[in-house]
């Protein structure tokens, strides 16, 4: 089956929109749908879960997951805040979903499911038929039985033609929520994926089914008249074996828990281990040469710090004079001209007397051109020149300070003050950072030089200390190893004690049973219930194993080269862990957040393979702020997974067109999802996507 259209009105962004999705070609499954954030991408994925499931499908939105399957307050409050706040009284809010069959699916039928949601002038809920859904199959309208409520008939015959709610999340997530997983995966995740995969749900469901049933009828047996001997000894044998159960449960926690001390004490041996191999290494170093080696570091740290320190100085001028620099050195570019000018001038007026002797000689009766000139006329002819030889320089040169504001700076000192403010300028963050840089390695150099020389002069003592530790490690270790081998072989007896009590109370079963019919069907209801106990515990190793080998299967073509010969464990009553070859282990909620998103993404696919079910995958924003490395791997994984459809809900910083390009075979459809505005809200445009 692959989702052939979404139809979508007052639904958040989306005032009246449709998707219209091809039907899907081999070796071509993805679908992409390009939307910026808060234009319509998680609207998408929400459509899905409430229009499918309703308010069975609300814990799997964003925001929601503690919200109960009963949880009818919530869900009101949820589809009140999806509204379109644009929307009328008289327009409902409605969700149209269909999923078609494929060529290669010609025995099965179209499904559509139209969900309305009808509200009252103040754009909230009617108290009553506030819900609405239409269930066509093969576009024949499903008629739902009078006497059921109509919601939950309408989701228990869903569930019948497509699948149950509690499947959608391994086909319909985000990548937040894939990396999520890893936070529920303890005991109780892995039994609810284990339901998810092999339909174990169904076992556990009749199982407690049949508990009820005998609880109810030994309770009706012993009220309703007076109870037999044989009756009381059943209800004692029952009671023994209910505390049975509940401590060999006790025991099987208390193995789990000293299982994982166990395996924390043998990392934290194999710990101390390398280190005292280590401390045994430095023993043979030769210690003159690590003094000259220490030696060495220390001046290059010095000389580091004198650089950095040096730099910072011109650094600081630099940042004091930013917004100045220009201003200053101008300033003193005109000072120059100035001192240059004043210079020229005061050299002019020095030799005035010698230039006014060439030009009027003495005595004045020998000058055979101003001889004959009266003294009177010569004096003033004489203050002529003088004022001549003053204005020469007068007014100074328009480039000239018209004062000193640096009168101490001149000559040598100014030209040192253009050198270092040049020098500052071209000092950037790259030479602070790279000095920076080097100081740290010096450092850390220095200091690693100083510690082997500590271990060398200490090497007796620290040895000793860590043989005492392994050895108190080993102690305990026995200890823990003992108790698990007193644990096992409690729960062992307690589980034989549990078969022999549980044979007895089936023989007292058939012996009452063939006094009165009820006791008969009770013994027939025991015999059932032991069966899928037994069932139950075989399948759950089972199933465990084949999950952890599909999840492997794709966590290691997504996740980095390091996972390569590595596996998923999925271990009872903890959280999922990664194995490589050399028997190392560590904890996914250890691991950065590309490792618990690809964990989860593989995890998902792995729950999706499994089923076995032909079910749409739509992922929103799997691939967030990756590197340029881990996008193509899981985008190829995407578009290599066995589906008919790969819907992928992504932004224009998330799946570029530049990547698009490495999966372009696998593309059968694009979508892009624009905002016009407030009153118009989000339109969809198939065919087109993100450009370059």
């Amino acid at each position: 089956m692959y989702l052939s259209k979404l139809h979508l009105r007052n639904w958040r962004t989306y005032a009246d929109v449709a998707f219209d999705f091809d039907e899907p070609h081999r070796g071509s499954p993805v679908v992409l749908v390009g939307a910026l954030n808060g234009r319509g991408k998680t609207s998408f994925l929400m459509a899905l879960y409430l229009g499918i499931f309703g308010r069975f499908g609300l814990r799997y939105c964003e925001g929601y997951t503690a919200a109960a399957n009963g949880d009818s307050s919530t869900y009101r409050h949820a589809i009140e805040g999806f509204r379109r706040d644009m929307a009328t009284r008289e327009e409902p809010t409605e969700i149209d979903i269909t999923f078609a069959p494929t060529i290669s699916e010609l025995d099965e039928q179209e499904v559509r499911i139209v969900r309305r949601w009808h509200f009252t002038g103040k754009n909230s809920l009617k108290q009553n038929d506030s819900e609405e859904v239409l269930l066509y199959v093969g576009k024949k309208l499903v008629k739902l039985p009078a006497e059921s409520d109509p919601i939950t008939a309408a989701y228990e015959r869903i569930e019948k033609v497509l699948f149950p709610a509690h499947v959608a999340p391994a086909f319909f997530f985000d990548g937040e929520q894939a990396q999520r997983l890893i936070e529920n995966m303890g005991e109780t995740g892995i039994r609810k994926a284990v339901e998810v995969m092999f339909g174990t749900k169904v076992l556990d469901d009749v199982a407690k089914t049949v508990s009820e049933y005998l609880s109810r009828a030994r309770a009706n047996a012993g009220g309703a008249k007076k109870t037999s001997d044989r009756q009381q000894q059943l209800e004692s044998k029952v009671k023994e074996r209910e505390e049975l159960n509940l401590r060999i449960g006790k025991l099987q926690e208390e193995h789990v828990r000293l299982e994982q001390d166990k395996d924390g004490k043998e990392r934290e041996r194999a710990r101390l281990q390398e280190e005292l191999a280590r401390w045994g290494g430095a023993a043979g170093a030769d210690a003159a040469k690590l003094e000259a080696e220490y030696d060495k570091a220390l001046k290059a740290k010095s000389d580091a710090e004198a650089s950095l320190t040096a730099l910072v100085k011109r650094l600081g001028m630099g940042l004091a004079l930013s917004r100045l620099e220009q201003a200053v050195v101008n300033q003193l570019k005109a000072e120059e001209a100035r001192e240059s000018w004043e210079g020229l001038r005061r050299g002019t007026i020095e030799n005035k007397e010698k230039v006014l002797a060439v030009a009027m000689p003495e005595p004045a009766e020998k000058d055979p051109l101003l001889g004959q000139l009266s003294d009177d006329a010569r004096q003033k002819l004489r203050n002529r020149f003088v004022e001549a030889l003053e204005r020469i320089y007068n007014p100074p040169p328009p480039n000239c300070a018209p004062d000193f504001l640096f009168g101490h700076v001149r000559g040598d000192s100014r030209r040192k003050v253009f050198a270092t403010l040049s020098e500052v300028s071209g000092t950037n963050a790259a030479q602070a950072q790279s000095a920076v840089r080097k100081l740290r390695e010096a450092r850390d150099a220095c200091d690693a030089l100083k510690a082997k020389n500590e271990r060398i002069k200490h090497l007796p003592k620290v040895t000793n200390e860590l043989r005492d530790s392994l050895a108190a490690l080993n102690d305990e270790n026995q200890q823990i190893t003992r108790r698990l081998a007193l644990l096992e072989a409690e729960v062992k007896k307690s589980k034989a004690d549990l078969h022999t009590l549980s044979e007895d109370i089936g023989r007292v079963q058939e012996e009452l049973a063939r006094l009165e019919p009820e006791q008969k069907r009770m013994a027939v209801a025991e015999r059932i219930g032991r069966a899928l106990t037994d069932l139950l515990e075989q399948l759950q190793p089972m199933t465990t194993r084949r999950l952890e080998e599909k999840v492997t299967e794709h966590f290691v073509r997504i996740a980095d080269k390091r996972f390569r010969g590595g596996k998923v464990c999925l271990p009872p009553g903890a959280t999922p862990e990664f194995e490589w070859p050399d028997g190392n282990r560590r904890a996914f909620e250890t691991m950065g957040g590309f490792e618990k998103r690809s964990f989860g993404i593989a995890f998902s696919l792995a729950l999706a393979g499994i089923t076995q079910r032909r079910v749409p995958l739509v992922i929103d924003t799997p691939l967030g702020n990756a590197d340029s490395e881990y996008r193509p791997r899981t985008l190829q994984a995407f578009a290599e997974f066995d589906s008919d459809q790969v819907i992928i809900l992504t932004h224009d910083q998330e799946v570029t067109p530049l990547l698009v390009r490495a999966v372009k075979k696998a593309v059968n459809q694009t979508f892009l999802v624009t905002f016009k505005s407030r009153e118009e809200g989000s339109f969809v445009e198939a065919g087109e996507y993100f450009e370059e």
